[in-house]
């Protein structure tokens, strides 16, 4: 069963919505408003309203204001996904079921004035026999013999039926008590598995957030470079 439960474990990390996917549409908006105020800057340099540095100070600001905006996701976040995935086995949520056993056997449901009911039915059947003027003979003994049987008949079928019943009942306690434990069982393992999908929503956001501040970073020194450059094989055309 472990296969279906892992399975299930990957659908519902990768179905997860909330505050991680808001999270990335976030960073994705920050990202573009970021772009945009440097683009602006970079066109005010171009138009020489701007100069080389300048337009460093402003591109380091913001830089500067993006970087130390917060996020969502921590460096810590990485670590506590990490120890929830070793941490996480899923067969901790699969109910262990101990085999079905019931103790009695279907002589504890004999009634126990069997021999005594017997009795009584054969000095019955006895009595009504001398009324009948059948004495002891043959036709006496042959009746008690089948009276007898058929309450003997009576009394076991009585008892199977009790020692089914009872059984039945028995069984179905121990069903309904597997069934509850594996619904606990299910319910912590959709709640671990939701809490490791907003764990890994966090590590992936402050990972994403720390690529792209590299990025940005890296970015604005090239841009810095190509305008010295630039710069620089102006200065030289005119001399």
């Amino acid at each position: 069963m472990a296969a279906p439960l892992i399975a299930a474990g990957i659908a519902a990390g990768a179905s997860l919505l909330g505050s991680g996917i808001q999270a990335y549409y976030n960073n994705q908006a920050s990202k573009a408003e970021r772009e945009d105020r440097k683009a602006a800057a970079r066109e005010l340099k171009d138009q020489g309203k701007l100069t080389d540095a300048e337009y460093d100070q402003i591109i380091k600001s913001i830089d500067e204001y993006y970087d130390t905006r917060p996020t969502l996701g921590t460096a810590e976040d990485i670590n506590d996904y990490r120890n929830a995935i070793s941490q996480y086995n899923p067969e901790d949520y699969v109910a262990n079921v101990d085999p079905f056993k019931f103790d009695k056997t279907k002589e504890d449901f004999i009634n126990p004035y069997y021999s005594r009911i017997i009795g009584d039915t054969a000095s019955q059947i006895q009595h009504s026999a001398a009324g009948a003027g059948l004495g002891r003979g043959t036709g006496a003994a042959l009746n008690i013999a089948k009276g007898t049987a058929e309450k003997s008949d009576e009394l076991y079928r009585t008892a199977m039926a009790d020692y089914r019943d009872e059984r039945n009942f028995a069984y179905q306690q121990y069903s309904d008590a597997i069934k509850n434990n594996q619904a606990r069982l299910n319910a912590l393992r959709e709640g671990t598995q939701y809490k490791m999908g907003l764990q890994g929503d966090l590590a992936k956001d402050y990972i994403t957030t720390q690529d792209q501040a590299f990025s940005d970073r890296l970015k604005a020194e090239q841009d810095r470079l190509a305008a010295k450059q630039a710069y620089d094989t102006a200065m030289f055309g005119l001399y």
